[in-house]
């Protein structure tokens, strides 16, 4: 068939030119297993929402607990996981609750082994209760808890917890028993002795190139490895990698102190407890092993900044700020601290530490939970990485708090992914630009920069100074070097980033006469 198509038209697609979006959260989780389906050292992609994580790592291994604990508000957010095998010499962490007495009145003890909010438990006891008939209810109540990451085993009333994994992160469970009863004493041993965690040597090794924005490392003494991870990707050359690690641990203000004022990582965040000791409890200031914590706030995190704006209003407080309801990268540079743990219980009177001895941890370079002012929440204190001090030893607050780094990596991010959509196919030039052509000069340069940080410091983003007086200094600031000969641009940006209201310092002067 002959057909005459006069004139020839031609309309070609050509893509959007809107600027590329930040990359999505991921989060990674490092823990010990037991028997599941999942093969150790192996990495483990996407973890499904509804328990997936008992059958692939064993529902009383702390790597289940761990994902249960970043899922309790984040089951939208990716969450891989890089299961281990407890280490062939590791030392099981043993307590006890230790009951003795026979009841000569009916009424109830409360049993806590490892979480207030998630292994709880009432014994109901009856006049006439031998300590071996309670420590059997014991022993029968934790056992048929399938979650709980320990084991017991009642002799005559001294109930026997066993953590479920071999290593050093047993000790940290908390036991505790609450309530009395009359002709029955009933107290705890606390947990301890468990030793020797799995080697950790070139255990990122299965992730490779996978970028992970949070990385949860249930090993506060031993940091290495992932600090090495994490400052090896800061900064990457010609990549986005960077990611921050959570841990947590208690211990005494000395310890803490000790622990990580010999830490100087921007990528690094300790969150510290204080361990309490009494007669009837052994375990932190909030009754929850330490690095569900770290677990749960870097759930938190990654929801915020999420690219997929999910609801977050339960997370941040937004009487002023109604945007803010939604994630997204702007929530980089809004404050962390105040934020709401729901699944933890409040710090009981004379528990926990001094304002002083926040002050003194929070200096040395950990972040604190605590009770909000009426003692009916725990919330987050003001987040601090470990970074102190620059490579030649100044002290420098330039990566100090987590808001920081975070404001600065999205923004980062923002300039690196569309600097290299914008100009992924361009000529260079130092002289002028030829209409229709698709060429870079210094001016081209200059002038995409400045939208980028429009696009910062506008509402999408609030990462960035807003406002002329912002924008004519980050101009002024660009330098831009030219290199024909290598195709080679040299960008120097200085960037105002928005921080965080921590302090309000006022005078507060009575007047008597309004007058005068």
């Amino acid at each position: 068939m002959t057909i005459i198509r006069q004139p020839r038209t031609n309309f070609t697609i050509v893509p959007a030119a809107a600027e590329v979006q930040n990359t999505a959260q991921k989060i990674l989780i490092v823990g010990q297993m037991l028997t599941g389906t999942a093969t150790a050292g192996t990495l483990v992609e996407n973890i499904a929402n509804g328990g997936a994580e008992d059958a692939l790592f064993g529902a009383k291994s702390m790597m289940a607990g761990l994902i249960r604990a970043c899922k309790s508000r984040n089951k939208q957010v990716q969450i891989d996981a890089l299961p281990l095998a407890d280490a062939g010499a590791a030392v099981d962490a043993t307590g006890s609750f230790d009951i003795s007495g026979t009841a000569t009145e009916a009424g109830t003890l409360t049993v806590i082994a490892g979480s207030e909010k998630k292994h709880k438990y009432s014994i109901a006891i009856a006049s006439g209760d031998t300590a071996t008939v309670i420590g059997d209810a014991i022993e029968a109540a934790i056992t048929a808890d399938a979650n709980v990451p320990v084991t017991a085993s009642n002799t005559t009333g001294t109930v026997t917890i066993t953590a479920s994994n071999g290593g050093t992160y047993g000790n940290y469970i908390p036991l505790e028993v609450r309530g009395s009863v009359a002709g029955i004493t009933a107290g705890v041993t606390g947990m301890s002795s468990g030793a020797t965690d799995p080697t950790l040597t070139s255990v990122f090794d299965p992730i490779g190139e996978n970028r992970y924005q949070g990385v949860v490392w249930p090993y506060p003494s031993a940091t290495t490895e992932v600090e090495s991870l994490l400052d090896g990707r800061f900064n990457a050359d010609g990549k986005v990698l960077d990611g921050v690690a959570f841990t947590a641990i208690n211990d005494t203000v000395g310890n803490i102190s000790t622990l990580v004022s010999g830490l100087n990582s921007q990528s690094l965040v300790v969150i510290a407890g204080k361990q309490e000791t009494e007669s009837a409890y052994s375990g932190g200031d909030i009754v929850e092993i330490p690095m569900m914590k770290a677990a749960m706030f870097a759930g938190f995190r990654g929801l915020r900044m999420d690219t997929d704006g999910n609801v977050i209003s339960d997370l941040v407080i937004t009487a002023n700020g109604p945007l803010d309801s939604f994630g997204g990268p702007a929530l980089a540079s809004k404050p962390y601290f105040n934020t709401p743990f729901d699944d933890l219980f409040s710090v009981r009177p004379g528990r926990g530490f001094t304002d002083s001895e926040i002050e003194t941890i929070h200096d040395d370079g950990a972040a604190v939970l605590g009770n909000n002012p009426a003692g009916t929440a725990v919330v987050a204190g003001e987040i601090v990485t470990t970074y102190k001090t620059d490579s030649a030893g100044n002290e420098d607050v330039t990566f100090k708090y987590l808001n920081y780094v975070d404001t600065a990596s999205q923004a980062r991010e923002y300039f690196f992914n569309n600097f290299r959509k914008r100009f992924a196919q361009s000529r260079l030039t130092e002289g002028d630009i030829i209409k229709g052509r698709d060429m870079a000069n210094a001016q081209v340069i200059r002038s995409y920069a400045k939208r980028l940080y429009n696009d910062l410091s506008g509402a999408d983003y609030v990462l960035l100074e807003a406002g002329e007086d912002a924008l004519l200094y980050f101009d002024q600031n660009i330098i831009i070097a030219i290199d024909k000969s290598l195709g080679k641009v040299t960008l120097q940006l200085s960037v105002p980033i928005v921080t965080q209201f921590r302090e309000l310092a006022a005078t507060f002067q009575i007047a008597f006469s309004t007058t005068a």
